[in-house]
């Protein structure tokens, strides 16, 4: 018997699971602590993503991921899906 790849269920073309659901509350979690990369960083991680055969230029949106990529590179949490880019680590400790 042939066994299928698992179709990520999808709500608006965007991927839903359970990672989904984690990385919005970290996203969350970075926004209440004001938690953001310094702007070096952001365009470094939006360069990446703007090279990606995954980028959809319409949106302005990962097409693996789903995320709004304006604002998960600004995240420090935020890292992406296909480990091209991962977390900003502060110097500066809390």
């Amino acid at each position: 018997m042939v066994k299928l790849p698992r179709v990520k269920p999808k709500v608006l073309g965007i991927p839903i699971s359970r990672d989904t659901i984690k990385d919005l509350n970290q996203a969350a979690k970075d926004v209440f602590m004001r938690r953001f990369t310094p702007e070096d960083v952001k365009v470094i991680r939006m360069d990446i993503c703007r090279a990606c055969d995954r980028w959809d230029e319409r949106f302005n949106r990962c097409k693996e991921c789903g995320c709004q990529m304006k604002v998960k590179v600004s995240l420090t949490s935020s890292e992406c899906p296909l480990k091209k880019w991962g977390r900003h680590i502060s110097d500066i400790r809390e």
